[in-house]
């Protein structure tokens, strides 16, 4: 599983995004990085590919630093911004609409420009000894976005991306820690043989770990959407205020009360989730859960990241080997 919680890359909002004190999270990425080695075509090469595909195998995600150059970088970044100011563009439905429609987030779908498939064809194309290792040239790409956080964001639940999807995503500017990049737990992705692990308890572990962080995002969004309300920075409104934790309208992202305890329960975390079952299994292998995997927060130079299936939060590869669709 992928745990995934989106960097802004607006320079003036660089030291607005608190880390989530409640997890153990680790920001040295040096075991999960392979540094970018590029041939004459501008491909990785096939030493460099195979690197990167050992680590998705293993780990659940790999890290390619200097993916990019600095001019490649600048392109991609007018590409970004053009999209962004396009009055005309659409908005991603997959993120949280309480924060998209407060100005919290920007998950903006890039549209099918000249300039944005020229982008994409170059990442592409110098990853394509990684991609084809998981995908048919044949299958779909199935989105192009960015995605931006803004102060007063909520942190996304751990949660694991689409089956049969490979994910990428291409750091455009150099990611901080304060800004808060994705944040990935190792391991978790589902490889052949993955519940065998831990004595058989692999996909018990994995659960009861999800829900371990889960609650801890929760309590720490909530006290932050009430502190914020309270301190007025950044300007929280009484009406987004109560959107965020006592609405009804559906959203999965938010520290929302009314809908953990009582009515549709959000699917990645919920009251319904806490069965007397699960409880007594949190209460025999709680602990050994959460020494099974480790978070890393990923804050990469220009880099590529991408995973397959870990449990995550936002900035990373992830696949998985027995289910390779889509890019």
């Amino acid at each position: 599983m992928t745990f995934n919680e989106n960097p802004s890359y607006d320079e003036t909002n660089i030291g607005m995004f608190p880390n989530i004190h409640a997890l153990d999270v680790s920001y040295d990425t040096s075991a999960f990085e392979v540094a970018a080695d590029l041939d004459a075509n501008g491909q990785l090469t096939p030493r460099c590919a195979q690197q990167v595909c050992e680590h998705i195998d293993r780990d659940g995600f790999a890290i390619v630093q200097n993916f990019l150059s600095n001019e490649e970088c600048a392109t991609g970044m007018e590409v970004v911004q053009a999209a962004l100011v396009d009055r005309d563009r659409e908005h991603s439905a997959f993120a949280s609409q309480t924060d998209i429609h407060y100005g919290r987030r920007d998950f903006c779908p890039l549209p099918t420009t000249k300039p944005v498939l020229r982008t994409f064809s170059l990442l592409a194309r110098r990853a394509e000894r990684v991609l084809t290792e998981y995908c048919s040239s044949l299958w779909a790409v199935l989105e192009m976005l960015t995605l931006t956080s803004y102060a007063g964001s909520s942190h996304q639940y751990l949660h694991r991306d689409p089956a049969d999807v490979l994910c990428v995503f291409a750091a455009l500017d150099d990611v901080s820690q304060e800004q808060g990049g994705t944040i990935l737990a190792t391991e978790t992705h589902p490889y052949i043989g993955f519940h065998r692990e831990h004595g058989g308890k692999g996909d018990l572990f994995m659960r009861l770990f999800q829900l371990q962080c889960n609650m801890r995002i929760m309590r720490y969004n909530l006290r932050k959407v009430i502190n914020l309300w309270k301190s007025r920075k950044p300007m929280i409104s009484s009406e987004e205020f109560y959107d965020r934790v006592f609405s009804k309208k559906i959203d999965e992202h938010q520290p929302n009360l009314y809908y953990f305890l009582i009515k549709s329960p959000n699917p990645v975390f919920n009251a319904y989730k806490f069965g007397p079952r699960t409880l007594i299994r949190l209460a025999q292998f709680g602990k050994e859960a959460a020494a099974a995997y480790r978070l890393i927060q990923t804050c990469p130079k220009k880099a590529l990241s991408s995973s397959t299936g870990a449990i995550s939060s936002t900035l990373g590869l992830t696949t998985d080997r027995t289910n390779r669709d889509t890019f």
